[in-house]
């Protein structure tokens, strides 16, 4: 019974301060709603239009963002879920992504304060060889809308960009 008040004891801070998030957390909002657009995707010589849709909601006591993600327009549909959430204590985004392509990558960021504009940056390996993902977003003052672009790398050479724009 003891380690059952103890744990009641250490939670309730938390559940109380979910409602004043810190602004960092706060600033997540931004990536909330439904989503739709599109854009061109590139891979080497090959270039597709491609279809966006996304669909993010509050996670967590509203500590996170958690969002599903489906691109069209390629011979195989592509699907993410994709999990938003802010590390205090290093002052750092971290974007954590699964796909139907079995990729996992735990994307990093910080924001300058009062910018529109977040790079999230992965590293690790394809291949046997250095692997990097750098992903854009710049997000229209009105948060309605957003820009993204996207460039993976394979050893210093890039393999892949994708650039395109959706709106709520």
């Amino acid at each position: 019974m003891k380690l059952a008040t103890l744990a009641i004891a250490l939670a309730a801070p938390v559940v109380a301060a979910a409602d004043t998030l810190p602004k960092p957390v706060q600033d997540m909002e931004c990536l909330v709603g439904t989503w739709k657009g599109g854009g061109t995707l590139a891979m080497g010589k090959d270039k597709a239009n491609v279809t966006f849709a996304l669909d993010c909601k509050r996670t967590s006591a509203k500590f996170g963002v958690l969002c599903t993600f489906a691109m069209g327009g390629m011979p195989q549909p592509y699907a993410e879920t994709d999990l938003f959430g802010y590390e205090p204590n290093t002052d750092t985004y971290h974007w954590f992504s699964v796909t139907n392509a079995g990729e996992t990558h735990d994307h990093a960021a910080k924001l300058a304060a009062g910018s529109s504009k977040i790079q999230w940056v992965y590293t690790g390996t394809q291949d046997g060889k250095p692997f990097k993902e750098v992903v854009d977003m710049s997000f229209a003052k009105d948060a309605r809308s957003f820009t993204v672009r996207s460039e993976s790398f394979v050893a210093g050479a890039s393999v892949a960009v994708l650039d395109g724009k959706v709106a709520k």
